[in-house]
């Protein structure tokens, strides 16, 4: 491959994303993942006895879900999520476990678990597991399947698989301004427990900061929180 061809990708996706955002979101964007950014998450924790998982919840159809552990091969993957084969096989040797949502046979939709202390050099991050206890990351669904409620549906498989390993306490961090993933996990008993993560990106490095709050930062429902 010449060293053209990657640069005419790049310029065909810049033109795209300005004909879908427009100029200014474009150089908005381009400024936050390149320049500087600070985005604020919380943890959400849930405990089994908070809410037991309900028969009503919707289900997206034609699903299927494959629990991935240490030598398993990584499931053929979307064209959106291909670029992370890598990591999820980095992550598989580190004794992660990946669970998948498929549809006819390719990955569409990821969660991932670790059921020890979960360090990420490249964000900085670190969170203690204990015993019984989960730590869930890297929530991914294709854009093009979002309204097809995968990913409630893979909230409800990851909640029944780490049940079914008698984990009594499951957290991760989830974005203030994630409204969608923010409400998918509140609905099935996730609640903020008070502690906040703040990312700073500046010209390519990372770094982490935390702290502590009250009251409710995400979008909970009105009254619910």
């Amino acid at each position: 491959m010449s060293s053209a061809e990657p640069r005419v990708g790049a310029v065909q996706r810049l033109a795209r994303r300005i004909r879908e955002r427009g100029v200014t979101a474009t150089l908005r964007k381009a400024w936050s993942d390149h320049v500087f950014r600070r985005s604020t998450s919380v943890i959400v924790e849930y405990h089994p006895d908070q809410r037991p998982l309900g028969p009503n919840d919707q289900t997206g159809t034609g699903l299927s879900f494959a629990e991935l552990r240490a030598g398993d091969a990584v499931p053929p993957l979307c064209a959106w999520m291909a670029y992370r084969a890598a990591d999820f096989a980095a992550m598989l040797t580190q004794g992660k476990i990946g669970v998948f949502a498929l549809r006819n046979g390719v990955a569409i939709g990821c969660a991932w678990i670790a059921l020890d202390d979960h360090h990420d050099p490249l964000s900085r991050e670190h969170y203690a597991v204990g015993p019984k206890e989960a730590y869930h990351y890297c929530w991914m669904v294709d854009p093009a399947q979002r309204r097809t409620n995968v990913g409630i549906s893979l909230c409800r498989e990851v909640l029944r698989l780490l049940a079914s390993m008698g984990i009594e306490r499951q957290f991760g961090v989830v974005d203030v301004v994630n409204r969608a993933s923010y409400l998918i996990q509140y609905r099935f008993g996730y609640r903020e427990c008070g502690r906040k993560v703040l990312h700073y990106h500046l010209l390519g490095m990372r770094w982490t900061r935390y702290g502590r709050y009250q009251g409710t930062l995400g979008p909970a429902p009105r009254g619910r929180a």
